[in-house]
């Protein structure tokens, strides 16, 4: 049996499967998601909004499952950059500290994009490929040997270890950033016949640069995101009789809203960090009518469910990006069992050119499954 071919061009289910099941996760430094995070999160440095975040993974899927090069990837997705200002020289603000930093986004920077996806993602779908072989348990390291590779990528061209061994788990390339390398497996006879000899990781040194020094393989045991089962989650879920606060009725409009910024720690108007890293403005927009100007705090009983307010914010259950009329929004929702049904807190938060804004909160008693709908990119784990 020959070794098994790897071809850029051909899009393996698996690879799309990995890049289509994760979620979204901003990050101002590539350093905040590292290793076996990626598997799970998509995340792209200096990408500061889940919108945009959002249209540069849908444009990254797309272009794996139909086969797109690069050039026109870039070309497809350069107007949305635009529209976002995300382009050029541009000035990208750091959530976490609120300073300032210079970048350009141009060619070079969407490269890395695009080339760190593609490989990372056909990587994990050939890991399981490899993996998948019954007698093909010897894998070969091989470089691509054209005086571009890295001298100490050069150097492990032709080790040959078992799969199991462990220095597969962080030296599985790609290794470094723009790292060609590949695997290649074999049977043990076809090793013998060549004349091949089989190392032990122990006694061969890690080539991996640190950001990259992580389990691949892992990439293909994260499940993909999906819709919480919420008829199989009843049990588990909490129950509105025990956090329902009656009392809340005698307090003041001002006494309810203290409660909700205090939970958060933060004061009113503040930039509050969710997740997924998403900078956004909480104020009292969440409890005010947009057409009227009126407080919503006691309407259908908001204030029986002030203390699980800040909860939607900080500990979701599931986040959504949804899309309507008027634009880019995020739905959050924390879910709840009272009487073998499941209800909701929802939390809605619009995307403006400048910042994402509180919209509206509220217990959901019913549609919640028409709620439910578009891109999932967060879910609560359950460990």
């Amino acid at each position: 049996m020959p070794p098994i071919s790897f071809d850029f061009n051909l899009p393996p289910h698996e690879a799309i499967d990995y890049l289509e099941g994760k979620g979204l996760k901003l990050g101002f430094n590539y350093t905040q998601t590292m290793h076996e995070a990626h598997h799970s999160a998509f995340t792209v440095a200096k990408v500061t909004r889940l919108d945009l975040l959002s249209d540069i993974h849908d444009s990254i899927v797309k272009a794996q499952r139909d086969g797109i090069a690069f050039e026109q990837w870039k070309k497809d997705l350069t107007p949305t950059l635009k529209k976002y200002g995300w382009w050029g020289e541009t000035t990208v603000i750091d959530p976490q500290t609120g300073e300032p930093k210079d970048i350009y986004v141009g060619s070079r920077r969407l490269r890395t994009i695009f080339d760190t996806n593609m490989r990372v993602s056909y990587s994990v779908g050939r890991h399981k490929q490899l993996m998948e072989l019954s007698d093909s348990l010897y894998w070969r390291y091989s470089a691509v040997l054209d005086g571009r590779a890295r001298s100490e990528h050069a150097a492990k061209n032709g080790i040959i270890l078992h799969r199991d061994d462990p220095w597969w788990r962080t030296n599985y390339p790609p290794n470094a950033w723009n790292c060609r390398c590949k695997v290649r497996a074999y049977r043990k006879d076809e090793i013998d016949k060549k004349g091949w000899e089989v190392s032990e990781g122990l006694h061969v040194k890690n080539i991996a640069s640190p950001d990259w020094a992580y389990d691949v393989g892992a990439g293909s045991r994260v499940g993909k995101l999906s819709k919480m089962d919420l008829d199989q989650s009843l049990s588990q879920l909490p129950k509105i009789s025990d956090v329902k606060q009656q009392g809340r009725a005698d307090l003041s409009e001002d006494e309810l809203k203290k409660r909700f910024y205090d939970d958060l720690g933060i004061a009113p108007g503040a930039i509050y960090l969710d997740k997924v890293g998403d900078p956004m403005i909480v104020d009292d927009s969440l409890f005010t009518d947009k057409n009227t100007g009126l407080s919503k705090l006691t309407k259908e009983a908001r204030h029986e469910m002030i203390d699980e307010f800040a909860k939607v914010l900080s500990n979701p259950d599931e986040i959504y990006i949804d899309i309507d009329k008027f634009g880019f929004k995020k739905n959050m929702f924390r879910y709840y069992e009272d009487n073998g049904e499941v209800y909701a807190v929802m939390a809605v938060f619009r995307y403006f050119k400048d910042k994402t804004q509180g919209a509206t909160i509220f217990h959901v008693t019913r549609g919640l499954e028409e709620r439910r709908k578009m891109k999932l990119v967060y879910q609560r784990s359950r460990d």
